[in-house]
């Protein structure tokens, strides 16, 4: 069904606002974003913000889901898949890291409103979607056993495996200042720091099932 010009047209500058505010965000940080400068990015007035986001915080969240749900869906597809686990390892590794590259404000952000407001998290995990993880956590743990059982190891739990590769992709770029303080990384180091490990941690998640 084509959607009225109207509905359209509120869709566009949806869309509009919310690339324009991705943008801003890469540039300042949620904290450090001015709602007039998404708005002249946008090519809107600054009340349509408030219109369709309320607030900066309202905005910072549709971004996110915006942005969530564009691979969510697809990496839990693809976990659930017949592909090899190395193969699955590297796919999602890539996959994280070159959404956080893009959108580096992201994960700090997420990571503070499920603590704060885990109703958000529930809120975007529909029950199709918990239904598709149900099914990706399913695969893999068959796929491990099946691996432990060929190598005559000892199976590890695919809930604990998926924890491990996930906060091994996110923790990185939500601790940055750690890096920098602890390791011992130059700041303009970070960046190449980054993508060694986004060749490296596949190699270290493998050997961990073998």
């Amino acid at each position: 069904m084509v959607k009225p010009s109207s509905e359209k047209k509120n869709d566009d500058t949806r869309t509009r606002i919310l690339e324009a505010a991705d943008a801003v965000f890469v540039r300042h940080g949620i904290d450090g974003a001015r709602m007039q400068e998404i708005a002249d990015q946008a090519r809107v007035n600054k009340a349509l913000l408030h219109y369709y986001f309320q607030s900066k915080l309202g905005l910072a969240r549709a971004v996110w889901f915006r942005i969530a749900e564009s691979f969510v869906p697809a990496v839990f597809q693809m976990l659930a898949s017949d592909l090899s686990l190395d193969e699955k390892i590297e796919r999602f590794v890539d996959t994280y890291h070159a959404v956080l590259t893009r959108h580096p404000y992201l994960m700090v952000f997420a990571l503070s409103e499920a603590a704060r407001r885990p109703e958000l998290v529930h809120d975007f995990y529909s029950a199709q979607r918990r239904q598709a993880a149900r099914r990706m956590i399913g695969k893999l743990q068959a796929q491990i056993n099946e691996r432990a059982k060929r190598t005559k190891s000892r199976p590890v739990s695919a809930k604990q495996f998926f924890v491990t590769l996930v906060g091994g992709c996110l923790f990185p770029f939500a601790s940055r200042a750690l890096l920098v303080e602890v390791v011992g990384l130059r700041p303009a180091e970070v960046k190449g720091f980054m993508e060694r490990r986004r060749k490296d941690l596949p190699v270290f998640l493998k050997r961990a099932l073998q």
